[in-house]
């Protein structure tokens, strides 16, 4: 057995290994870590167990980032973007946490930070870490009976189909339009001014179809009342499960229930299409809103970990403000930990 850093020439192979085993998310993906390199500017230090023949027997996606403070490791970065451990073998388990914890205890190193899969319920605890923080992880089951769309309305709590009903009733009709990325990337910066959020950049949806094929990778799910675009859901497809990526919807028409229309729209197409699973995402645990909003569409919670190890202690004396300007994107620390 060897390690080998994921490169070009090991791409099928992490893929084909991937793609194999039924609780990857799109985040593990040899496209999204291609998206990751070009869009953040950070180094790829995925990380492969391979067997005597070249075979893979565990992987852990894994991206650098260099700073000020020195280098930020993260599996993954990106908006909580799921990494961790992918692989069974034990002793492949063992000997890629052993690099891993190498790696980041390396001079230079400021902080790391390994983001478990809500998918993978085996726990990883021999990462080295010095902080925990914990999401719930929100999973729909996909039904895949003839007669799916009743099988998920059923599976719904009372207020959710209702507000489905509610936007039939007035006339709210859903349609696929790949093309309407400008419209979402508006409506997506005027809700995260509105609650006060981070919107994604700008970048990441214009470079979209670089990285990903849109109808196969991706679709735009939009909502059309009396002829105007008025929500839209951006949906992510990778080996089992269809993601809940970027959910938007004009704030005058929130009342007429089309984010719901689109949401209903887009799983019932993700169960047609044979799908497992639907990942609404992390939510923290703190966020009882988005829970409870979560929740009623028939969801299991399955909790995950960030597991932070601090090699810098300078970094637990910068402020939210220094470590964000200096690692975008990246996950430094929990801000909670920080004196700065």
């Amino acid at each position: 057995m060897r390690i080998e850093t994921l490169t070009p020439e090991l791409s099928a192979r992490y893929e084909t290994f991937l793609l194999a085993r039924p609780e990857t998310l799109l985040y593990q993906s040899w496209r999204y870590q291609n998206m990751l390199v070009g869009l953040l500017g950070c180094r790829q230090q995925s990380l492969m167990a391979l067997d005597d023949s070249g075979s893979p027997l565990a992987v852990l996606p894994l991206m650098a980032m260099d700073g000020p403070l020195g280098t930020i490791f993260n599996s993954l970065p990106f908006y909580g973007s799921n990494g961790g451990l992918v692989g069974e073998d034990p002793r492949a388990r063992s000997e890629l946490i052993v690099a891993y914890n190498r790696l980041v205890q390396a001079p230079g190193v400021a902080a790391s930070t390994v983001v478990e899969s809500p998918l993978v319920q085996q726990r990883t605890d021999e990462f080295v870490h010095h902080f925990i923080d914990e999401r719930i992880g929100q999973i729909t089951p996909l039904p895949h009976e003839a007669n799916f769309e009743a099988a998920l309305m059923d599976s719904f709590h009372y207020k959710t189909r209702n507000m489905v009903r509610k936007a039939a009733k007035l006339g709210v009709e859903v349609a696929i339009d790949n093309g309407a990325m400008s419209f979402l990337v508006k409506v997506h910066e005027e809700n995260m001014q509105e609650i006060g959020g981070v919107a994604k950049p700008r970048r990441f949806f214009s470079t979209l179809s670089t990285y990903f094929r849109p109808g196969e990778d991706y679709r735009i799910y939009v909502a059309n009342l009396a002829g105007e675009q008025v929500a839209a859901v951006l949906v992510f497809y990778y080996n089992r499960t269809a993601e809940y990526f970027t959910p938007v919807v004009r704030k005058e028409h929130r009342e007429s229930q089309a984010l719901s229309a689109v949401i209903f729209r887009a799983m019932s197409d993700a169960s047609q299409r044979g799908l497992a699973f639907w990942n609404w995402g992390g939510t923290w645990l703190t966020q009882d809103g988005v829970y409870r909003f979560k929740s009623r569409w028939g969801t299991q919670d399955l909790r995950y970990r960030y597991l932070t190890s601090v090699q810098n202690p300078v970094v637990l004396k910068a402020s939210r403000a220094e470590l964000l300007a200096a690692y975008p994107y990246f996950f430094t620390v929990p801000f909670a930990a920080i004196s700065g």
